[in-house]
């Protein structure tokens, strides 16, 4: 008799007093107190499926700290698009909260914070507008999950309506597929973050990445060919060298005395590129470039006898026999050799 007695209260309840939509707009104002609990109370009870009712009453579950109740009543209830991502959020929220109520340490906190990564991995198969997908990623971030976070941020980029917005978040999820082992994907990211921006700076610092990503996939020839065409007329040295060293290292001579020669160029006083570019030139049959340098050294440390030597035997590979003799009779006057190139 009590049950039908309540069941009817509801009805009626339902019939005169707001629905759950026009409810909320007037909790919002209000602060949430025992009369307004135990009215949704009721009012749930007369209206299962009233969504927008559901999600009212949660929220004020949830400010109160009654998290099992709140996510109670968010179960049991098909949400439409309207308002499928508030509950997924709400949830979010009230399971985040719920397992931060537990001491550290706790068994209980272990537990909650499962449930929470498992939610967290659910709801990365939905759209979420890109603030909320940063959001979340920081959220995975913080469990300890970087490939989580870069899916969220892999969606958010999706979303997000300015090209360096896209291109940031593309970076950022390169930065967490990297962290979590995934080099192949996150060079991916890297070089469509590149592509994204004009920003020079920006663009060099994702190629670097990009970079780094394909070497340590076991590419460094690929590595080398994402920074050459930006490398040809860089002002960054630390990206020209990066650059230089990578088409090197792939044995790419002729495009490594290329790009060394650029770096050269930018810092032509820096003694350690320049007599890595000898080495560039040399490998690249080109004894008459190296020559040039080399020369441009001697200038410097004139005492370097080694260093006349391989001025003086490169003289005679490019076919200039008085530079080589040159070298030849400094060396015959020189006490011994200083052993420094």
């Amino acid at each position: 008799m009590l049950l039908g007695v309540a069941f009817m209260m509801g009805v009626v309840l339902a019939a005169v007093f707001p629905s759950g939509r026009e409810f909320a707009e007037l909790t919002g104002k209000h602060r949430v107190d025992a009369y307004s609990i135990a009215y949704l109370t009721v009012l749930t009870r007369a209206k299962r499926d009233d969504a927008h009712l559901r999600l009212v009453f949660a929220r004020q579950l949830a400010e109160l700290g009654r998290w099992e109740e709140a996510i109670s009543a968010l179960a049991g209830v098909t949400f439409d698009a309207s308002t499928r991502g508030d509950a997924h959020t709400l949830r979010l929220d009230v399971l985040v909260a719920r397992a931060r109520s537990f001491p550290l340490d706790s068994s209980e906190r272990s537990l909650a914070l499962e449930t929470v990564h498992r939610e967290l991995n659910a709801a990365s198969e939905l759209s979420w507008p890109p603030e909320r997908a940063r959001e979340l990623a920081n959220l995975a971030l913080q469990l300890e999950d970087p490939a989580l976070a870069a899916r969220y941020y892999l969606a958010a980029a999706e979303l997000e309506t300015l090209p360096s917005a896209r291109a940031e978040a593309l970076a950022d999820a390169g930065k967490w597929l990297r962290a979590s082992g995934d080099t192949r994907g996150a060079a991916e990211c890297f070089q469509r973050a590149a592509d994204r921006t004009d920003d020079r700076e920006r663009k060099a610092r994702y190629l670097l990445a990009g970079a780094d990503a394909l070497e340590a996939h076991g590419r460094p020839c690929d590595a080398a060919a994402l920074l050459r065409p930006l490398a040809k007329d860089a002002t960054d040295v630390a990206f020209v060298d990066r650059a230089a060293a990578l088409s090197t290292s792939c044995g790419d001579v002729d495009e490594a005395k290329r790009i060394g020669r650029r770096l050269v160029e930018l810092a032509p006083d820096n003694e350690t590129f320049v007599r890595a570019q000898v080495v560039r030139e040399l490998a690249a049959c080109d004894p008459p470039g190296a020559l040039v340098l080399l020369r441009r050294l001697v200038k410097l440390y004139p005492h370097d006898n080694d260093l006349r030597l391989s001025t003086a035997r490169v003289a005679e590979w490019s076919g200039q026999p008085q530079v080589a003799l040159e070298q030849w009779l400094v060396l015959l006057s020189a006490p011994s050799s200083n052993g420094r190139w």
